[in-house]
């Protein structure tokens, strides 16, 4: 029995080690162009090299398991056995140590990433930059500071290494607004003013990675799947520039009491 312990150890370890490098030289998660991101990111990364030794137990355990101890018959060649086996009841040290592991590993995950990668999300940090995002079915509306709405926007323009706090709000019905490269989602609800912070951390467009865009997430009918707009982190003078070429909020009322005069 103990040899069988030893086989599966060994196994085990270097199962645990092959996969335990290829997390950490792997770089398999997709373009991340913020803070937020770039923790959600860790993360994962984190559950991974946590998941890997659980991972290679089991299969270990199992593929040995079926390996070794596979049912022969009264030649030893293979087949079924006549009756059921004599029952494993668990005993000794083996369940105390899987109780202990499992626990720990648990209370682990639950402070770290848990706890402490909320506590990181949910920094209180006073945004530079506020832009109103509208959901319609099935377009955007965008508002920046100083400047009209932009009705059924062709896209979302923000700056690089900035604090920035997207309001969110619905005309119809929910919405949900989510960008891959930010890695956060928020809901766009009727009639509520819904908040979602981010800081990015390098420029990108839509046309470099189809993940740098905003996409509806909440199934809101039939346009539902083309709710989409793509996304543009760009260098403060790129934004400032690209807001001098916008109506400013001021001629848009005017604008609108233009239209209601003619009206009347």
């Amino acid at each position: 029995m103990r040899q069988n312990w030893v086989r599966v150890g060994a196994w085990w370890a270097l199962l645990t080690a092959i996969g335990e490098f290829a997390v950490w030289r792997w770089d398999f998660m997709p373009l991340v162009l913020s803070e937020e991101g770039a923790e959600i990111d860790w993360a994962i990364r984190v559950l991974n090299y946590y998941s890997v030794p659980v991972m290679a137990f089991v299969l270990v355990m199992g593929v040995y398991s079926i390996v070794v101890f596979r049912a022969r018959g009264e030649q030893g060649e293979q087949g079924d056995p006549e009756g059921d086996g004599a029952p494993i009841v668990g005993s000794g040290a083996v369940p105390w140590v899987w109780f202990a592991v499992t626990t720990g590993l648990a209370v682990l995950v639950f402070f770290y990433p848990g706890l402490s990668g909320l506590r990181a999300l949910q920094a209180e940090e006073r945004p530079e930059l506020t832009v109103q995002v509208e959901a319609v079915q099935w377009h955007w509306n965008v508002t920046y500071p100083g400047a009209a709405e932009i009705e059924d926007a062709p896209e979302l323009v923000l700056p690089n290494e900035t604090r920035i706090r997207l309001e969110l709000t619905s005309t119809d019905v929910i919405h949900s607004l989510w960008v891959p490269a930010f890695r956060l989602k928020q809901d766009a609800v009727p009639g509520r003013v819904t908040t979602l912070d981010v800081t990015t951390t390098e420029t990108g467009t839509f046309g470099d990675d189809p993940g740098v865009r905003v996409q509806c997430a909440e199934l809101c009918g039939t346009g539902h799947p083309a709710m989409r707009m793509p996304l543009r982190v760009v260098e403060q003078a790129e934004l400032e520039q690209f807001l001098a070429e916008q109506p400013s909020g001021s001629e848009g009322e005017m604008e609108d009491m233009d239209m209601e005069e003619s009206d009347g």
